[in-house]
């Protein structure tokens, strides 16, 4: 599976550089191979679709760009610069993360509400003074 045709954007962009950039990726499992020296770039402004047959490896290589996998070989790039991503928390820390196919979602909720899920912002209720006071008071007796 390879991805790099040059799809760069037209001349009138000033984007040259890919934002994400995958070289030679390998995951193997034991003698199966579910990725096999995978290239892709990844461009600003560019929607790209991960399109192949079953079993051609394109969860695998999400998974890899992700953090939910560790490529056995091969280098991942953000801006020009060599990351690895060893769990998903790391590739969140720049802002990359997968939204998965699946039931776990609510039909109640709209389609941003499922996004956040479980992600919602929380604050801590204030405690007033008086609620201070009450806790002192009640250790202290």
């Amino acid at each position: 599976m390879t991805i790099s045709e040059d799809r760069r954007p037209t001349s009138t962009l000033p984007f040259t550089q890919p934002v994400l950039k995958a070289t030679g990726l390998v995951k193997t499992y034991g003698r199966v191979v579910g990725l096999d020296g995978v290239d892709l770039e990844l461009y600003q402004g560019e929607v790209l679709a991960v399109i192949g047959d079953n079993g051609a490896g394109k969860s695998t290589l999400i998974k890899c760009l992700t953090g939910a996998e560790i490529p056995d070989s091969g280098e991942i790039a953000l801006n020009g610069k060599q990351v690895q991503f060893r769990r998903p928390q790391d590739a969140k820390h720049f802002g990359i993360e997968t939204v998965y196919q699946g039931l776990a979602v609510s039909p109640a909720l709209d389609i941003a509400s499922n996004l956040y899920l479980g992600r919602e912002l929380r604050r801590r209720p204030r405690k007033s003074p008086a609620c201070r006071w009450i806790r002192l008071w009640s250790t202290t007796t």
